[in-house]
Formats: structure tokens, C-alpha cells, sequence
């Protein structure tokens, strides 16, 4: 009878087992832990996107306002009138009689010059004129004796002639005579050089005792009121030009300040340089704040057209976009990128191109903590439904 033999087993190869299975069970426990924090890790991702409680803030609604759609263009200022005097006489300056900026009324004297050679001159060409005068006198005398000598017959054709051809020789030396007194009379009114408009020197070139031409620059003139302001309308939309159209524009030196137009020159011809064309706008300037050459950003007002506007409050402005927030129908704030038309950053009433409907309601004067998404605790700001 045989008997099966059982061999023992290893007890090094029961110990092997032993330590895996409990590898194993250590790697299920690690790998529930790792899910259970994951689950916890999630919870905790949705607890921060709690956006904490409501804000309070004030809202206004959109309401329809008319605004003017504009063609913003650049243009420059110039005087209405402007003159650089020329001396038209020969001499030298004894008297100046403005400084830069002094007011002037037409007519007043700018400059004298030295007038003695000038009066001297004047008187002898009036002798010259009294004494071409006197012999035009014997002349006809000796005409009106000739013609009737020769009307008698006793004298000759010849003769007779020759007395007539002396009256006219004398009538023409008058009129040279008074031709040069004139001339002298005007060189003595020209050594007082006069404003030619009433209104503001621009500059003094001369001074006492400096000899002039008659081309020689004397002093410059600006009429300042009203300033025409020249724009160049690109050809693309010379179409919309029209006479008494308005203008609105800025300059540098008053950026918080407008300042208004109107069209009143239109160039009849485009420029084939440069494809624009020149027009002209008369600019009240009683106050005397703006100056010829001035550098203006101009919006030429086209029309009017209904947009939804917002107070200037509203928007939320960084260096690229502009934003507003609407009160969302859950209650939350919706942010928006917004257009606004051109001309409204100076208006209380800001109108929406694009990003808002009338109607909509916005919050008015938004804190920093709003962002897109926040609960909100709105009310209507006093004073706007």
C-alpha cells in the first residue's frame, strides 16, 4: 500500500505571499485615500467659486437720447486777416509806436520815419507845380490872342501853328508838375506806416533809428475774431461737405473744453497730391483763448441718431475698451465691451453704438471688486429711473 508523500512548503516562499498581499492591500488603501481627496479637493473648488454675498450698488436704465454722428478730422487755426507791413518809403525810423500783443484800431501809426527830405521835396515840386501853372496861363492867353490874329488874317498858318503847339507844351508840363506834387504828398503820408485793420500786432521788426526800404518788413497784424480753422476733408467723403455745417474741436491747450464752428469756404477743386480737399470754418474767438496756429481735432457734425445712452458714471474706461455693467435677470452682473459714438466722452449722456439695448439696466458708478458674474444688491440711483 502506498502512501502519497505530502512535500512541506518553503517557509521562505509562504513569507514571498504574504508580503505582496499586504503590498496589495496597502496600495487599495493608498489608492481610496487618493480618491477620497480628490472628492474633498473637489468640494473645496466648488466652495471658492462662492462669489461671497450681493453687492450693493446703484443702476440707472438706458434710455434713447439723440446724438450727432460726427467726421472726426484735424485741421489748423489761422488768423482771419493777416498783413506783414511793408514800409513803402524810404527812411530812417524815428518813433515805434506798438509792442507784440498791443491791441491797434485801423488806421493807427506803427512806425514814423524821418519826413524833412520828404516835406523839402514836397514843397519844390509845388513851386514846380504853381510855376508850370502860371505859364499855362500866359499860354492860353497867347493862344486865345493867336487864334484871333489868325482869324483876322494876320498872321500865318505857320505861326499860328507854333502858338497852339506852346499851349498845349505848357498843359502837359502842368499836369507832370501836378503828377509829381501828388507823389511827393503821398512818399510825406507814408512815413507814417498805419494799421491797414483794428486788431493785434503780431510782431515789431524795425526799430528807432534803422533805415527802411519801401519792401522792408515793418511789423505783422493778426485779425483774431473771428479764426478760420482749416480742415482737409479725405476725397472719400467730400460728399457730405456742406456750407453752414457744424463744427466742434479741441486743442491742446484746452483738452477739457470744446470749442464750435461753422463751414463757410469750400475749395471747388480735390487735391491730386494728396486727394483731400480744403475747407474752411469761421471760429467766434471773442475771449481771445485760442490762437493762429493752433493744432485742432475737429468732429464735423454729420446727423442725429437715436442711441441707448448711459451716464459717463456707467462706464468702467482703461486704455484699449471702455465697459459697463448690466444687471443680468438672475441678478448678477453681466460685463460688457462697449463702443461708444464719437463726441460722447465729453457729454453727461453717453451714447452705445454696440454692447447695449434701452431698456437694459446698468450699474452706475461700478466698484472694483465687480467682476462678470457677481451677485448683486441693486437699487435705482436718485434721480434716474
Amino acid at each position: 500500500m502506498h502512501r502519497t508523500r505530502h512535500t512541506p512548503v518553503p517557509m521562505t516562499v509562504t513569507r514571498s505571499a504574504a508580503t505582496l498581499l499586504l503590498l496589495s492591500m496597502a496600495a487599495a488603501s493608498s489608492g481610496c485615500k487618493k480618491s477620497e481627496a480628490a472628492e474633498g479637493a473637489g468640494s473645496g473648488a466648488g466652495e471658492k467659486t462662492d462669489l461671497g454675498p450681493p453687492l450693493k450698488v446703484k443702476t440707472v436704465g438706458a434710455v434713447d437720447q439723440q446724438v450727432p454722428e460726427y467726421l472726426v478730422l484735424t485741421g489748423d487755426l489761422s488768423a482771419n486777416e493777416q498783413s506783414e507791413l511793408a514800409a513803402d518809403a524810404t527812411g530812417k525810423v524815428i518813433a515805434t509806436n506798438v509792442e507784440r500783443g498791443q491791441m491797434v484800431k485801423k488806421g493807427d501809426v506803427i512806425a514814423t520815419l524821418d519826413t524833412r527830405s520828404a516835406a523839402l521835396n514836397q514843397q519844390a515840386l509845388l513851386a514846380q507845380a504853381n510855376f508850370s501853372r502860371s505859364q499855362v496861363d500866359l499860354a492860353q492867353q497867347e493862344c486865345q490872342r493867336g487864334q484871333r490874329l489868325y482869324d483876322s488874317g494876320a498872321i500865318s498858318k505857320a505861326e499860328y501853328d507854333r502858338t497852339m503847339s506852346t499851349c498845349s507844351t505848357t498843359r502837359f508840363s502842368l499836369e507832370a508838375a501836378e503828377a509829381n506834387r501828388s507823389m511827393a504828398q503821398k512818399t510825406l503820408g507814408d512815413a507814417n506806416i498805419r494799421a491797414p485793420f483794428s486788431d493785434t500786432i503780431g510782431e515789431r521788426y524795425v526799430n528807432i533809428g534803422q533805415y527802411v526800404q519801401p519792401q522792408t518788413r515793418v511789423a505783422s497784424v493778426y485779425q483774431v475774431d473771428p479764426l478760420r480753422l482749416s480742415l482737409t476733408v479725405p476725397e472719400a467723403d467730400v460728399a457730405l461737405i456742406q456750407p453752414a455745417m457744424s463744427v466742434a474741436f479741441q486743442v491742446n491747450t484746452f483738452p477739457d473744453q470744446s470749442f464750435n464752428g461753422t463751414v463757410k469756404y469750400i475749395s471747388p477743386n480735390v487735391r491730386v497730391a494728396s486727394r483731400d480737399l480744403v475747407v474752411e470754418a469761421m471760429v467766434p474767438n471773442a475771449d481771445g483763448k485760442l490762437r493762429p496756429g493752433m493744432f485742432a481735432t475737429v468732429r464735423l457734425v454729420l446727423k442725429q441718431r437715436t442711441l441707448p445712452s448711459v451716464p459717463q458714471a456707467a462706464l468702467r474706461k482703461d486704455d484699449v475698451t471702455q465697459r459697463i455693467f448690466v444687471v443680468g435677470k438672475d441678478g448678477k452682473a453681466d460685463e460688457r465691451i462697449v463702443q461708444i459714438s464719437d463726441g460722447s466722452e465729453r457729454s453727461p449722456l453717453v451714447g452705445i453704438v454696440s454692447g447695449l439695448k434701452t431698456g437694459e439696466t446698468v450699474v452706475l458708478s461700478p466698484p472694483d471688486e465687480i467682476k462678470d458674474g457677481s451677485p448683486l444688491d441693486a437699487s435705482p440711483a436718485p434721480g434716474h429711473s
